[in-house]
């Protein structure tokens, strides 16, 4: 059992012309039950009332912080990670999301009473959908998780959902900003290499897709992302074909979705190296000869789903 002598958070949280929203988020931080902590708002160079919005909570814990020039969510969690006074532990908070009141209390006793020393902490999640419908996502890997993080298996890290330990004398692990997608990712495998990962076995958080503005997540940037990512981790991929191949299949489909053809063709004949999956990939490649339509069946018939440790 682990020994909490701090247990001081700092919470990031960047935004970017979400008046209308980012006060849901700060309310959410304020209504939990863990008391020690300090949150930092990170104004991404907003043009709309956003300042005003956060000017409105008088907590002292609050810290506002404005980029004259938007940077992006990833420099914006860095502008922040790097304004972060000593604490033992921080978190990250989107502006459109909003965590439950025991999210930061049972994290934390997650680290209390582990018997090894964690690296970070996630938890469950609910998914809010454009049209209200709510999903539950629960983890189920634990431990030293590098792996299913690489192989996209490991749910429950995301960025809003992880309780971070930082190390006396060791540089914070900062985010990419050359990554527009799948950085979240990138943190937390980062993390994984440091140490164990555990996580809370509960939805702590609200993640929200129901506000009809624009998300990071569409199908050009995640091309790039998982591009970017396997050459990140291209001596780990090596040894691990079946995950490349994986990879190669979220590119096909994508290039699928922007009617790209003959590029997803491509893309999953050369999946076909490594992968275990290769009856369904037959399938979706008969099916790409019917163009876009015919990989969107075949996603939702025949869905090829992240590797388990070797094929």
């Amino acid at each position: 059992m682990t020994t909490l002598r701090d247990d001081s958070v700092v919470v990031i949280m960047p935004t970017h012309n979400r008046a209308h929203l980012v006060g849901r988020a700060i309310e959410s931080v304020l209504a939990q039950t863990h008391t020690n902590w300090q949150l930092i708002v990170v104004d991404d160079g907003s043009s709309d009332a956003t300042a005003d919005a956060v000017a409105a909570f008088t907590d002292p814990r609050i810290r506002f912080v404005r980029n004259p020039k938007a940077l992006g969510a990833s420099g914006a969690r860095n502008v922040g990670v790097r304004a972060a006074g000593p604490s033992a532990f921080l978190a990250f908070l989107d502006d459109d999301d909003e965590w439950l009141p025991r999210k930061l209390e049972l994290q934390l006793e997650k680290f209390r009473t582990s018997d090894v020393e964690l690296a970070a902490v996630g938890c469950g999640r609910l998914d809010y959908d454009e049209s209200g419908m709510v999903t539950t996502q629960v983890p189920i890997y634990r431990g030293q998780v590098f792996e299913d993080l690489l192989a996209r298996r490991a749910r429950g890290y995301g960025v809003q959902l992880i309780l971070v330990r930082r190390v006396p004398g060791e540089d914070d692990v900062l985010f990419d900003v050359d990554m527009r997608c799948l950085e979240d990712l990138d943190y937390s495998i980062r993390h994984a290499m440091r140490g164990p990962l555990d996580f809370v076995a509960e939805p702590l958080v609200k993640v929200r897709r129901d506000d009809g503005g624009p998300h990071l997540w569409n199908a050009e940037a995640a091309i790039t992302g998982y591009r970017q990512l396997a050459a990140k981790y291209d001596k780990e991929l090596a040894t691990r074909p079946w995950i490349a191949s994986y990879y190669t299949v979220c590119i096909a489909r994508d290039l699928a979705r922007l009617g790209r053809m003959a590029e997803c063709r491509e893309h999953l004949l050369r999946a076909l190296t490594g992968s275990s999956s290769r009856f369904r990939l037959s399938l979706w490649y008969a099916a790409s000869m019917i163009g876009a339509v015919g990989i969107k069946v075949c996603v939702r018939l025949f869905p090829i789903l992240p590797p388990e440790l070797a094929s």
